[in-house]
């Protein structure tokens, strides 16, 4: 009777709980798929192309439209001032043409047929933007403007700047005068890695020799940024109608140098506010992404009492602020070994080893000598 009433129960338990490969396999669920860590929106700026990076992880941080093509006002002096370095020495002595003098526009106010070293003009146009001297180095240095634009675009194609074409050596608006946020990037990096250039462009004031009549002469720095932002190290402004407000900067922080090149802002100032949130977005928004990939040997940074070599288990992905922690500067600070853990203290035990008892009398006895202690 209770055997068939254990079977009738089974039956029911297994007509009202049927067993399925779900309730029969162990409790899971399906766990969160994140394609990567958030980081925050760019910033929205006025510029219609620009870009961001990062040269301290050789990464592009963010972009804009940074392939199109647009006019970058005197941000070509960039290159022009490139071409100044890699193609004639600071002491040579230019003599300025006429046609040198009268470029117009933005100027240093050389005069027709005055000497001078190249070394004042190449920070007249670097650091007052004169289109004056852009066109006196260019003639010195090629023997006509119009050849030393040609060696301008020379060296684009050199370096694979496929979307700049170059017109004049100053940047004024010109049919087939144009570059890209990408481009100016990589033009500038290159610039900056010239000693003679990254000290230069983050000047404030030059000083140039008097004109020949004796008037004194001084040009001021057109990147008001220097002084302004935060590790604000270069490197070149610019302005037409047609540009607009154009701007390529680096600015050094906590270990890490990054570009911002902005193209085409608006509003006053508008090229410095927008390169301003560009560089604060890379510097507090964006750090290092890292990747430990399946099956990949790696080494603690925590002290290990084995050599031997660990090896991940399965995908992590792990996203640092090193800025935030000082990881990334050139000297960091040494890690600290972790102190070995203290070991448990050792209790020593003593068991008595006593004969078994023999007879029920000698049972009773071993028990009330335990109880009692007698």
């Amino acid at each position: 009777m209770i055997r068939a009433a254990r079977g009738c129960a089974v039956v029911m338990a297994a007509l009202i709980f049927p067993v399925t490969p779900v309730v029969a396999a162990p409790l899971t669920y399906q766990a969160p798929v994140v394609e990567a860590f958030p980081t925050g929106e760019a910033p929205s700026v006025s510029a219609s192309s620009w870009i961001i990076y990062d040269e301290s992880s050789d990464t592009v941080l963010g972009s804009l439209r940074p392939d199109e093509r647009r006019a970058m006002a005197s941000t070509t002096k960039i290159m022009t001032g490139l071409l100044t370095l890699e193609r004639s020495n600071p002491s040579e002595i230019v003599t300025v043409s006429v046609r040198a003098a009268a470029t117009g526009e933005k100027e240093i106010e050389l005069v027709a047929g005055e000497q001078i070293e190249m070394n004042a003009l190449f920070k007249s146009l670097m650091i007052h933007s004169a289109n004056d001297s852009a066109n006196a180095i260019a003639e010195h240095i090629s023997g006509s403007v119009e050849a030393f634009v040609a060696l301008m675009n020379l060296r684009a194609r050199e370096l694979g700047l496929d979307n700049t074409s170059f017109a004049n050596t100053h940047g004024l608006d010109a049919p087939d005068h144009y570059s890209s946020a990408r481009d100016l990037l990589e033009m500038s990096r290159l610039a900056m890695s010239l000693p003679g250039f990254a000290d230069v462009v983050r000047s404030k004031i030059v000083v140039m020799p008097p004109d020949p009549d004796g008037v004194a002469r001084a040009g001021a720095t057109t990147n008001l940024m220097l002084g302004e932002y935060e590790g604000a190290a270069g490197i070149k402004t610019g302005f037409t109608s047609q540009a607009l407000l154009t701007y390529v900067g680096v600015a050094d922080r906590d270990g890490r140098r990054i570009y911002v090149v902005v193209l085409g802002s608006e509003g006053r100032r508008g090229h410095f506010a927008d390169a301003s949130l560009l560089f604060d977005y890379a510097f507090n928004d964006l750090g290092y992404f890292g990747d430990i990939a399946l099956g990949t040997h790696y080494t603690s940074v925590k002290l290990r009492h084995t050599p031997d070599p660990l090896l991940a288990l399965s995908n992590v992905e792990t996203f640092m602020h090193l800025s935030n922690v000082g990881l990334t500067l050139e000297n960091p600070r040494p890690l600290v070994a972790l102190p070995e853990p203290e070991s448990p203290p050792t209790l020593e035990t003593t068991r008595r080893s006593d004969p078994a008892p023999d007879s029920v009398l000698s049972a009773l006895g071993y028990w009330v000598t335990s109880v009692f202690g007698t």
